[in-house]
């Protein structure tokens, strides 16, 4: 008799187990982490270009502000480094939304990235070389660093679950 509250006691308890099982089978859900892995690296690509736009921005607000005379040579390479630079983080982020998988809870913030870049893009395309630029420098080193914020909470959300 004791024998079969025992065996009745496992198999009850087999049967909560196997009602607390995910409705998901395990090689799905470890797929969906290694998908959702390989997106946060696809962050960190974006967020180290991200860092370059901040260096680039930089370098062109340097010569910007410089006493005197704007050196126009300079400027134009410091310009076309800076477009460079935005032009690979808005591939990246591309590829990154192309990554995806469907439900993933970064896809909003990748599409918050995405219209961000859009602006920056034309930012920098349609830097002069002048003092008056020096507005949309200011401007485009706020983007750049809530870009790397919403990016860092878009590594975050694509890991959710995993």
């Amino acid at each position: 008799m004791h024998t079969k509250t025992i065996l009745a006691a496992l198999v009850s308890a087999a049967a909560v187990q196997a009602a607390a099982l995910p409705d998901a089978p395990v090689g799905e859900k470890a797929a969906d982490c290694v998908a959702s892995k390989k997106l946060a690296d696809g962050i960190d690509k974006n967020i180290a270009l991200q860092k370059m736009e901040q260096q680039a921005v930089g370098e062109v607000k340097k010569l910007l502000s410089a006493d005197g005379q704007i050196d126009q040579a300079k400027f134009a390479e410091a310009k076309k480094v800076l477009v460079g630079y935005v032009n690979d983080g808005i591939k990246v982020r591309e590829e990154n939304q192309k990554a995806a998988q469907p439900g993933n809870p970064a896809i909003p913030g990748l599409a918050t990235v995405a219209n961000a870049q859009k602006s920056e893009l034309q930012q920098a395309e349609g830097l002069k070389g002048t003092k008056a630029d020096l507005a949309v420098v200011a401007q485009l080193e706020k983007e750049f660093a809530g870009g790397i914020e919403q990016n860092q909470k878009n590594k975050l959300a694509a890991m959710t679950g995993c």
